[in-house]
């Protein structure tokens, strides 16, 4: 296996799981030095909603890849083979619009003055970087859509011939 073929395989899995393994370490740790040490860590429960902001968001796009995200389906669930494709391809459509819509947005708001000053209380950490998951979760959620999409249309290619 390539590795770029095993890095669209494992890429939101592996950083998500990692993501998940720290906050779960942190919030142990942190459990530990409060009610056993009697000294909290300071910065363990910032840095753990940090690396729970970025989990969510790669969770998204992991959710995509897999087509795991929750649907209605009642009305997809009425129409024939064919027309359930071509409602697919009408929903990546509009949930791709949205997303690169939302990673454009979250850019700009990133990019303005006043959150590019900020920093994290506790840590000190700029707080673009906490905002930046949200575009690239997004940016990376319309990759997975667009996979989605391009699996569709060759399906209704492939249904025509």
């Amino acid at each position: 296996m390539s590795v770029i073929k095993w890095i669209d395989m494992n890429a939101e899995k592996v950083l998500a799981s990692a993501l998940l393994a720290a906050i779960v370490v942190l919030i142990f740790g942190n459990v530990f030095m409060r009610y056993i040490m009697n000294a909290s860590l300071s910065w363990g429960e910032e840095l753990t909603l940090w690396l729970f902001v970025w989990f969510v968001w790669l969770g998204v796009s992991y959710a995509f890849h897999t087509g795991d995200h929750v649907r209605i389906t009642v009305l997809r669930d009425v129409l024939s083979e064919r027309a359930r494709l071509y409602a697919d391809v009408v929903i990546a459509l509009l949930v791709l619009g949205f997303l690169i819509v939302l990673t454009i947005e979250c850019i700009k708001l990133i990019r303005q003055p006043f959150v590019a000053s900020q920093t994290s209380v506790v840590l000190g950490l700029p707080i673009p970087i906490l905002y930046a998951s949200a575009p690239v979760g997004a940016g990376l959620s319309a990759i997975r859509v667009t996979q989605h999409l391009i699996r569709t249309l060759r399906l209704i290619a492939e249904t025509k011939a």
